[in-house]
Parts: structure tokens; C-alpha cells; sequence
């Protein structure tokens, strides 16, 4: 008769062969599933080092403005004249009275940063007191950088800004395609620099002005551009025509 091992439905022991296969089919799962993990940690796509602080408001004075989106001009940040961009705290344009734009206000709410890029979740703007000196914070001269053509993907700056983690990619594009519909300001990444970058230039058409609802189709897909960096301020903004945008 043979010796080997079989199994008895009612026997209290398991056979010593099916222990062994057991023990090592369980180490081998246990093995695996660390590094499966640990590869897919590796080449996760970074996410960026943006960050929406919505526990600490802030109120800023400055002068604010409307086009071609509506931004804030103020010494507040760090002692620099910069631009912050204002939004609401949902996905869409903060709603601002018409009779604060071109003057000085203070806008209290959340800030949204991402290197020197910055935007507030607004809740409150209110008019400065009077003798507060805008001199400085009119709108900056235009400085033409010359023509570009380049690939990434069209952004909304509200969410790379540091809303959301991710804010880029295809598994974004809902979300920013929402963002793009409620008037936020968009922007363009170029391919590589969507995750860890710091910098992405404001885009805008070929006059300087936001795009209109057309350009929503081709959010958070991967695109070429061919038009032309413009730096207006603390700000670079890349204009073109829509005609000048391809998906790839």
C-alpha cells in the first residue's frame, strides 16, 4: 500500500505535504503582495506639492480686477507685489460685487499654493480703508517672450493649484472640465512637469482673454499648443487660438 499523504475529511491533522504547500503558497502571497506594493508606490505619478490650507483663513488688501479672470494684485503674500487668482470654494468664479473691481479691497478666505502660484477660496470681500496706496498694483505691462510650440495637457489652475491631489490627468478631467465651465482660470502643463512642476502658464487666447466653453472637450488630454508666452506680471500666460490646439 502506499505511503503517501491523502486527505481525511474527519482527520484532525492535515497531511505534512499539504502543510508544506499551504506555509509556502502563504509566504509566497505575503511576498508578493509587498512588492507588487512597493512597485506600484515607485512608479506612482507624483502629485505635486500643492496645498489647499482651508484651517487658516487669510485677508488680503490689494487691488482687484476682473479680467481675464478675476485676481488680486497685493503686497499681502510676502512683501512682493503678487498675483493671487480668486475662486469660490466650490468650482466656480467667487461672486464678487461689481462696484470692489479696480479698487482696493480686502478679500478674507483660503489660499491655494503651489510653489509662487496662488488662489483664494473666497468668503468675504470688503472695501479697504481710504489712503490705501495702490500705486504699484495697477495692472503690469505686458512683456512678449516670443513664439512656443509645446505638449502637455490643459489644466484648471484651481485644483493643480493644490484643491485636488491629483489635479491633472485623464482620472481629472471630469473634475477639471467642471472647474474650466465654472470660469476658473485655466492653465497648461507641459508633459513631465503635470506632477512635481511648480510652474504652468496661464492660458489664455490669442488676445489675452479667457476661452470660452469651446476649449472644454480637450481639458486633461494630452495636446500641442503653438502660440506665445506673454509674462504680465508675476504671471506667464501662454495665448493662443484655439485653432492652434491639436489633441494627440
Amino acid at each position: 500500500m502506499s505511503k503517501d499523504g491523502f486527505f481525511v475529511g474527519w482527520s484532525a491533522e492535515t497531511p505534512r505535504a499539504d502543510r508544506r504547500f499551504l506555509l509556502g503558497a502563504s509566504l509566497g502571497l505575503i511576498a508578493g503582495g509587498g512588492i507588487l506594493g512597493a512597485s506600484l508606490a515607485m512608479n506612482r505619478r507624483p502629485i505635486g506639492d500643492g496645498v489647499w490650507d482651508q484651517g487658516t483663513p487669510h485677508t488680503l488688501r490689494g487691488l482687484v480686477s476682473r479680467t481675464p479672470y478675476p485676481v488680486l494684485r497685493t503686497r499681502g503674500l510676502d512683501g512682493e507685489v503678487r498675483s493671487v487668482f480668486l475662486a469660490s470654494s466650490g468650482k466656480t468664479t467667487p461672486n464678487i460685487d461689481a462696484r470692489y473691481f479696480d479698487c482696493a479691497v480686502d478679500v478674507s478666505g483660503t489660499l491655494i499654493t503651489r510653489g509662487r502660484n496662488a488662489m483664494m477660496a473666497v468668503a468675504d470681500v470688503q472695501a479697504a480703508p481710504s489712503g490705501f496706496d495702490t500705486g504699484d498694483l495697477g495692472a503690469p505691462t505686458a512683456v512678449d517672450r516670443g513664439p512656443v510650440m509645446l505638449v502637455g495637457e490643459i489644466l484648471d489652475a484651481k485644483c493643480w493649484f493644490g484643491a485636488m491631489r491629483p489635479g491633472y490627468g485623464r482620472v481629472h478631467k471630469a473634475c477639471a472640465a467642471l472647474c474650466a465651465r465654472g470660469g476658473l482660470p485655466l492653465a497648461f502643463c507641459q508633459i513631465g512637469a503635470c506632477g512635481d512642476g511648480s510652474d504652468a502658464p496661464l492660458l489664455l487666447d490669442e488676445n489675452g482673454l479667457a476661452f470660452g466653453r469651446a476649449v472644454l472637450p480637450l481639458v486633461a488630454d494630452p495636446v500641442t499648443i503653438q502660440g506665445r508666452l506673454v509674462a504680465v506680471g508675476d504671471v506667464l500666460q501662454l495665448r493662443a487660438s484655439f485653432g492652434s490646439i491639436r489633441r494627440l
